[in-house]
């Protein structure tokens, strides 16, 4: 077992190459701290048990596959990649032993080192005993090949019968003679070293497991291959006497078995431990538990002892966070680990429930543990601070560590240095979140785990070891329910427990997604599912299939009768129309603006929020005089707010993106509970409006005395209509006798039918159905929550007794056919169930992580404003004080995180749309920039600043404008 240690393993950019075995043994021993301290005691059980070895052995094994990932690199083309760097230490591979035909090498091709593993895999595995009988796609030997050949992310295609029957899986480059023996020798040292782990003596592992040991030897890899790791490795290596023989390997392992915890944890990787699973001691702020709360804890108890799903039905406002936060320690308990991932709709509901999820840990962890914020850009979300020193961070801007990747054999995908260069917060960057014991992010984050997407191995390692909780799981579309429907299959096969959040499900749509837990988890097909009560919960053990339901109902301390008034109007904004709509806003917003309290309008598009924020701050103007400023939020005030008059404000998504944390941070303190002390609600008789768009529905703590909404699906509606008395603690006005919303419909029964300027936001079909039911019940109030179910429900029922019953046939097979295309395009991009063998089409897409959006829709151009000032200065505000950048502040004209945070602040999203077409020079950033994927991907949006006025810039018929109050204007003509 005496290895040639001039085989090198990483070599760009180091003084002297390091030796593959040194790279092969720091990667195996690192991989068994993973399996300690990262993977959950059910995964490693799973594992063992798909085996057929204990724990002990069955770790060893994991740890001589993840020692083998890089076994390609023993291969000429490979070897010869280092010649340029360091020529006299690659003399060796001029030695007659190594003579090798490079000139058919070239004739066949590059090929990847990680390819080369998958190849050699089978025959060196099957040397030491692993089962050579069998269909190839169902030989462990195989799958493994598979595993460790998709350590850069992708998964090869697997080895067929007849290159099973030829040396080295018939890949010519591999070469043959000393370089055959020294992959063999190398294995046998690695083995030795190891403790000798036996040979499994099974079939393939089941794909759930095959993707979790996938996913944590890629990271046992990047751990291993961090910059400062190799070199001090490295050092150690040519410090002892006769490096390189099998004595001086074995003080290298041992050396590095005391190294690597220490690695792991700099890295923020590990276990999130909670101190408790009581209620009351996790929530001391909470001292009197909603009925939901109690119930879910006591249904709980003693009846969770391994995976399963949680599915909690109720209204707004009854706790449902605490509740999934509570059930995710219990639940993670049960299979051996306590990390939690929160996955929400939207950027900005998740940027609002990782302040309470990081305070949820703050309070109830037993030691450290790091918590991630993952989205697109979470990065750049301002209370998502660094992590502190002691967990081996450094500054925003402090020189950034390096993954050594001497891939000269990926010329075509890496950059020109061979170097991808990774930022110090390890768990920070692209890929890496979801691996944090505790993270909050977008479902989009857990969805790409079932699209064929590059290195979705760390998803699926990264959701293994937790808890994943799904909010709002009523708002996705049907495209997005699809892929939601394929994770939860593969959840329950990997065993993963999991609790759904709504507010607004339908009973036979809540049955299918327990469903899809059950059927991954192997339950069959769990039949006569019931549907949860409302408010209620349903927990299904994810190993029998037994349901859990409460024992008696769950009450609700916050029943109240809702009173829905359907106002009939004409689409219109013109205020002298009687039933139009601005007219009907203005009357019932009056006792508002003259006597106080709190109300909202919700508009459907941010086009329409900004023409009625418009003409209520002019009819305000008309209320309380020329000198009305309680519109602007820069005018001085009187006490804590400013401007004087009722206080208007607007709130949509197409604002900068500081603009827009300012906005929803103002309206949390004005709209928020009245006994929180960050609450300032306007003091009566002054009053406040928020005019505004779907954005204020999820996770936003806003409480009114009053809202206005356009006509949307009538789960939407009851959304909203969460907003309206939603705290009993919060002071009312004399004029608001209860909680009310006021529904602007369509002039004439029976009409329902989205303005055109609505777009396809909701269907028809929906609105219709919605309109129907709620004029069906005019003057009677809805119960709260009793009533809630039979509404959501009623509005799919197949039985619908509608006015129009032809015209609503017509609108339902539009609506049908719409969602049978989402859901037909949805199965076509999505990887297969997991019961597939061959590993290759979880990551055959060539799409960027990045760019891929889960849900259907337009796709979104980030516009940066700048304003130009009379001699063609550009700047990033509209004083024409902050010049544009053309290059970053480092020497080499790259961007600090700073800097490049500071300008993302400022971005504007607007819909792709043909305007893109009309877009030229002066819409590109500077050169410089195309160095900073965040900002080469940016479109500047020019605004001439003139003694006049700034007016905004033109594509063809349409004009873009950024104004203050009002966001991103597009007005056409």
């Amino acid at each position: 077992m005496v290895v040639d240690s001039r085989l090198w393993g990483k070599a760009k950019g180091l003084e002297r190459p390091y030796p593959l075995m040194g790279h092969l043994v720091d990667t195996a021993l690192i991989a068994g701290v993973l399996w300690d301290e990262v993977l959950e005691a059910g995964q490693r059980e799973r594992i063992a048990a798909a085996l057929g070895l204990g724990r002990k052995n069955a770790r060893q094994v994991v740890m001589l596959w993840a020692g083998l990932h890089d076994i390609g690199k023993i291969m000429p083309v490979f070897q010869d990649a280092a010649r340029d760097e360091h020529p006299g230490h690659c003399a060796f591979l001029d030695e007659l032993r190594y003579a090798h035909d490079r000139g058919r090498d070239g004739q066949v091709g590059r090929v990847g080192h990680e390819h080369a593993t998958a190849k050699a895999i089978p025959g060196l595995l099957g040397a030491l005993g692993y089962p050579e009988d069998g269909m190839a796609e169902y030989q462990l030997r195989c799958q493994v090949g598979q595993i460790l050949g998709g350590h850069h992310g992708r998964y090869p295609l697997g080895i067929e019968e007849d290159e099973l029957e030829v040396a080295e899986g018939g890949m010519v480059e591999l070469g043959s003679g000393a370089w055959a023996r020294e992959r063999h020798e190398h294995v046998a040292l690695l083995r030795d070293l190891l403790g000798e782990p036996p040979a499994p003596q099974v079939e393939a592992v089941p794909v759930a497991s095959a993707v979790v040991i996938a996913g944590l030897v890629i990271v046992a890899d990047w751990l291993a291959s961090q910059e400062h790791v190799v070199e001090e490795r490295l050092t150690a290596w040519f410090n002892r006497p006769e490096p390189g023989t099998p004595g001086a390997v074995r003080v290298h392992a041992t050396e590095m078995s005391a190294l690597a915890p220490g690695i792991v944890a700099d890295a923020g990787l590990g276990c999130a431990v909670f101190r408790t699973h009581d209620f009351a001691e996790q929530f001391p702020e909470i001292t009197d538990p909603h009925p939901l709360q109690r119930s879910v804890e006591q249904g709980l108890r003693d009846k969770v002892s391994g995976p399963g799903i949680l599915l909690v039905t109720a209204p707004t406002g009854e706790g449902k966070t605490e509740v999934a936060l509570h059930a995710a320690t219990v639940m993670g308990d049960a299979v051996g680990g306590s990390g939690v991932f929160f996955a929400l709709p939207t950027q900005a509901t998740a940027n609002q429930m990782y302040e309470r999820v990081r305070d949820f840990a703050l309070r109830n962890l037993t030691d450290s543990a790091q918590v991630t914020l993952t989205h697109r850009d979470a990065d750049f979300h301002e209370r998502y601070q660094p992590a502190d020193g002691s967990s081996g961070t450094k500054g925003a801007d402090a020189p950034e560590s390096r993954v050594l990747s001497h891939d000269a054999d990926h010329s075509a995908t890496s950059g020109g240095d061979g170097v991808s260069v990774e930022a110090s917060r390890w768990l920070r960057q692209r890929w890496r979140g979801l691996l944090a014991p505790i993270s909050v992010g977008t479902i989009d984050q857990a969805l790409m785990g079932v699209l064929p997407l590059r290195y979705n191995a760390l998803r699926h390692v990264g959701l293994a070891g937790k808890t994943v909780v799904v909010d709002e799981a009523h708002s996705y579309d049907a495209f997005t329910h699809a892929l939601l429907l394929r994770l939860l299959n593969w959840l329950g096969a990997m065993g993963v427990p999991v609790v759904l959040l709504s507010a607004t499900l339908t009973g036979e749509t809540a049955r299918g997604l327990v469903r899809a837990y059950l059927t991954g988890a192997g339950i069959g097909s769990p039949a006569g599912l019931p549907t949860p009560g409302y408010p209620g919960w349903l927990y299904a053990d994810g190993r029998t299939g037994a349901v859990v339901t409460p024992s008696t109902p769950v009450g609700t301390v916050r029943s109240r009768a809702l009173d829905i008034t359907v106002r009939r109007v004409t689409h219109t904004y013109d205020p002298s129309v009687s039933d139009g709509r601005l007219s009907v806003v203005f009357e019932e917003l009056e006792q508002v603006a003259r006597a106080g309290g709190c109300a909202a309008v919700i508009c459907t598009t941010v086009g329409e929020a900004q023409d009625t924020y418009a003409a209520l701050r002019a009819h305000l103007t008309g209320i309380h005089g020329p000198g009305y400023t309680g519109w602007d939020d820069r005018a001085s005030g009187t006490g804590e707010t400013p401007g004087e008059g009722t206080l208007l404000r607007l709130l949509h998504s197409r604002f900068p993106a500081y603009r827009r944390a300012e906005l929803t941070a103002e309206a949390e303190s004005w709209f928020g509970r009245g006994d929180k002390k960050e609450t300032r609600r306007p003091p009566l008789p002054r009053g406040a409006i928020l005019v505004a768009t779907q954005v204020i529905e999820q996770s936003l703590d806003l409480d009114f005395d009053l809202v206005l909404s356009d006509l949307a699906p009538m789960a939407q509606l009851l959304q909203r209509a969460g907003r309206v008395w939603r705290h009993a603690a919060t002071p009312r006005p004399a004029w608001a006798a209860g909680p009310r919303l006021v529904v602007l419909a369509s002039p004439a029964h029976g009409t329902a039918k989205a303005p055109r300027s609505w777009g396809d936001v909701y269907s028809d079909s929906l609105l219709q159905r919605t309109e129907e039911l709620l004029t069906a019940r005019q003057g009677a109030t809805v119960a709260i929550p009793g009533d809630v179910q039979a509404l959501v429900d009623g509005v799919y029922a197949e039985e619908f007794r509608s006015q129009d019953p032809d015209e609503l046939f017509r609108r339902d097979i539009d609506r049908l056919g719409d969602d049978m295309a989402r859901q037909g395009l949805a199965h076509l991009v999505m990887v297969p169930p997991p019961a597939v063998a061959d590993l290759h089409g979880l990551t055959n897409s060539e799409a960027d992580a990045d760019l891929i959006a889960t849900r259907l829709g337009a796709e979104t151009v980030q516009l940066l404003p700048v304003y130009q000032d009379a001699d063609g200065d550009r700047w990033l505000d509209e004083a024409c004080t902050i010049p544009l950048p053309p290059r970053g502040s480092r020497r080499d004209g790259r961007f600090t995180r700073a800097e490049v945070r500071t300008l993302l602040h400022l971005v504007v999203p607007y819909r792709h749309g043909a305007w893109r077409a009309a877009c030229t020079a002066e819409h590109r950033p500077p050169a410089a920039w195309r160095k900073e994927p965040r900002l080469a991907r940016l479109v500047l949006l020019p605004h001439r600043v003139t003694p006049q006025g700034v007016r905004g810039s033109s594509f063809g018929d349409l004009n873009l404008r950024v104004d203050h109050a009002l966001g991103l204007r597009a007005e056409k003509g």
